[in-house]
């Protein structure tokens, strides 16, 4: 989404279908099969309230809420059902969606395209491939079927949820999946398009716009070199009761060079509820290299 499609449409800002996205599958629909990534599965993975926008969590054990087709509102940690949820910050019991899943997706496309037919491909079912003709393919990252002579055109949704993931290769592995679905779509000469839906001015993005994945990796490994992160350098870290921890430090047989961050306080949220499971209790610390 460049400038002149947000200075056109000013809400494609915000919208998880611009008008540019609409217009792509329109127009892919005349000549062939549309790819629709998008990076979670399910029908509503994640909830909020609707009026403080607080994350939906089970009373139980602070878990993510999700929102099953058809179903009562389930902990995604636990497996409980949630049956009459209300927000600990503001007592609203209303909901709205904040990262839609795979299946709400087809669904959504589906009414929205009534005479194409809709086929999903995840975790629970994988298409290998899909014939050369007008059909909407809506799948996760990893799952994308092969179409018969490439697809006319393809949507990557979503992509702050694989930019915003918390870890150090979100960037590169963002990269991977999108170029993975690219490849499969036909080339410009035959009329093939790609639509990212992110904010276009991020590193990703570009190297995407441009098909440079080496420039990226280049530019990437430098900024982490100067941050001395991995692969540069080799981390691990020691979780623990303090006395543990002191212990292991005062035994372990480090390299000259080696670096020891903290040990620093364990922070343990709750929520009110019981820890998760595999949680350390309060006063434990960490320390990493």
């Amino acid at each position: 989404m460049g400038d002149a499609e947000l200075a056109r449409d000013e809400a494609a800002r915000a919208a998880r279908l611009p008008t540019l996205a609409w217009q792509t599958v329109r127009e892919g629909l005349k000549s062939g099969p549309v790819l629709v990534q998008v990076p979670r599965r399910g029908y509503v993975p994640r909830l909020a309230c609707e009026r403080c926008r607080e994350p939906a969590r089970c009373t139980h054990c602070a878990g993510p809420l999700e929102a099953p087709e058809q179903r009562a509102l389930r902990c995604t940690w636990c497996g409980r059902d949630e049956s009459d949820w209300r927000c600990a910050a503001c007592g609203s019991a209303r909901l709205r969606a904040t990262v839609v899943g795979a299946r709400r997706t087809a669904e959504e496309l589906g009414r929205a395209f009534p005479a194409v037919p809709v086929r999903t491909s995840g975790r629970d079912h994988i298409l290998e491939s899909v014939p050369d003709r007008p059909a909407l393919v809506v799948c996760t990252p990893g799952a994308e079927p092969v179409a018969d002579g490439g697809y006319a055109a393809a949507l990557l949704l979503d992509g702050w949820a694989l930019l915003g993931r918390p870890d150090l290769r979100a960037a590169e592995d963002a990269l991977r999946r999108w170029m993975d679905a690219a490849s499969l779509v036909r080339g410009q000469s035959e009329g093939g398009t790609v639509v990212v839906v992110t904010e276009p001015t991020l590193r990703p993005v570009q190297a995407l716009v441009r098909w440079d994945p080496v420039g990226h990796a280049q530019r990437e490994l430098a900024e982490r070199a100067e941050l001395g992160f991995p692969p540069v350098s080799r981390m691990a870290s020691v979780v623990g009761a303090p006395e543990s921890v002191a212990g292991f430090l005062a035994g372990v047989d480090l390299p000259a060079d080696a670096e020891v961050l903290g040990p620093v306080p364990l922070r343990i949220e709750t929520a009110g509820g019981p820890r998760r499971p595999g949680a350390l209790p309060p006063g434990s610390a960490g320390s990493a290299r």
